[in-house]
């Protein structure tokens, strides 16, 4: 009877050491994952949901995330919609410890943020430009560089541009970029 008593107890400080062992490989894997991640993955699972999104100036947008590119994303916040460099982000406030959801498409992903930009120029959209210290310009974009764009500035009330004459132009490059934001409310 001892024995069985004596064999019953190291089996099951076998099963326990196994138990111990499969739970260190698995929270392992799991960090391991993690530090594959990166902030566009991390936030594109934060798809609908706001964030608090701080930038240099000690700027913070409270936004509907959308689209994540490569370097940059989109998001809604009401009732306007943003484009930023995800290098102009200091820090976001909300994110939870959700997984990383992939880009379906493997050309959305490659996508920087001069793709959104020539998207804006093509659509003739109206945006404001936002930097660190305030606002760079606002008018159309006329045209997008590899590191710059061009926005052909129009003067208050304006929205569209003059035919007679040329209106101001103010070639900014993205690095000094902090966010974009339409100058129209968006359509519901």
């Amino acid at each position: 009877m001892r024995w069985d008593a004596l064999f019953a107890d190291l089996e099951s400080q076998l099963d326990a050491a196994r138990t111990a062992d499969f739970d260190a490989a698995v929270d392992e894997a799991s960090r391991l994952e993690a530090s594959r991640l990166g902030l566009a993955e991390r936030l594109r699972a934060h798809r609908g949901l706001q964030l608090t999104l701080l930038l240099p100036g000690d700027q913070r947008l409270n936004v509907e995330i959308g689209t994540v590119g490569s370097d940059w994303l989109s998001g809604s916040r009401h009732p306007h919609s943003v484009l930023l460099p995800l290098a102009a982000l200091r820090a976001v406030e909300g994110m939870k410890r959700s997984a990383a959801q992939a880009e379906p498409s493997p050309a959305r992903r490659r996508l920087g943020i001069t793709a959104p930009l020539r998207r804006l120029a093509r659509d003739r959209s109206m945006v404001s430009v936002q930097g660190p210290e305030g606002r760079l310009a606002q008018g159309l974009i006329s045209a997008v560089g590899r590191d710059f764009l061009e926005i052909a500035q129009l003067d208050a009330g304006e929205t569209h541009l003059r035919r007679a004459g040329s209106p101001a132009r103010r070639t900014i490059p993205l690095h000094a970029v902090s966010w974009l934001q339409s100058e129209f409310a968006q359509e519901e």
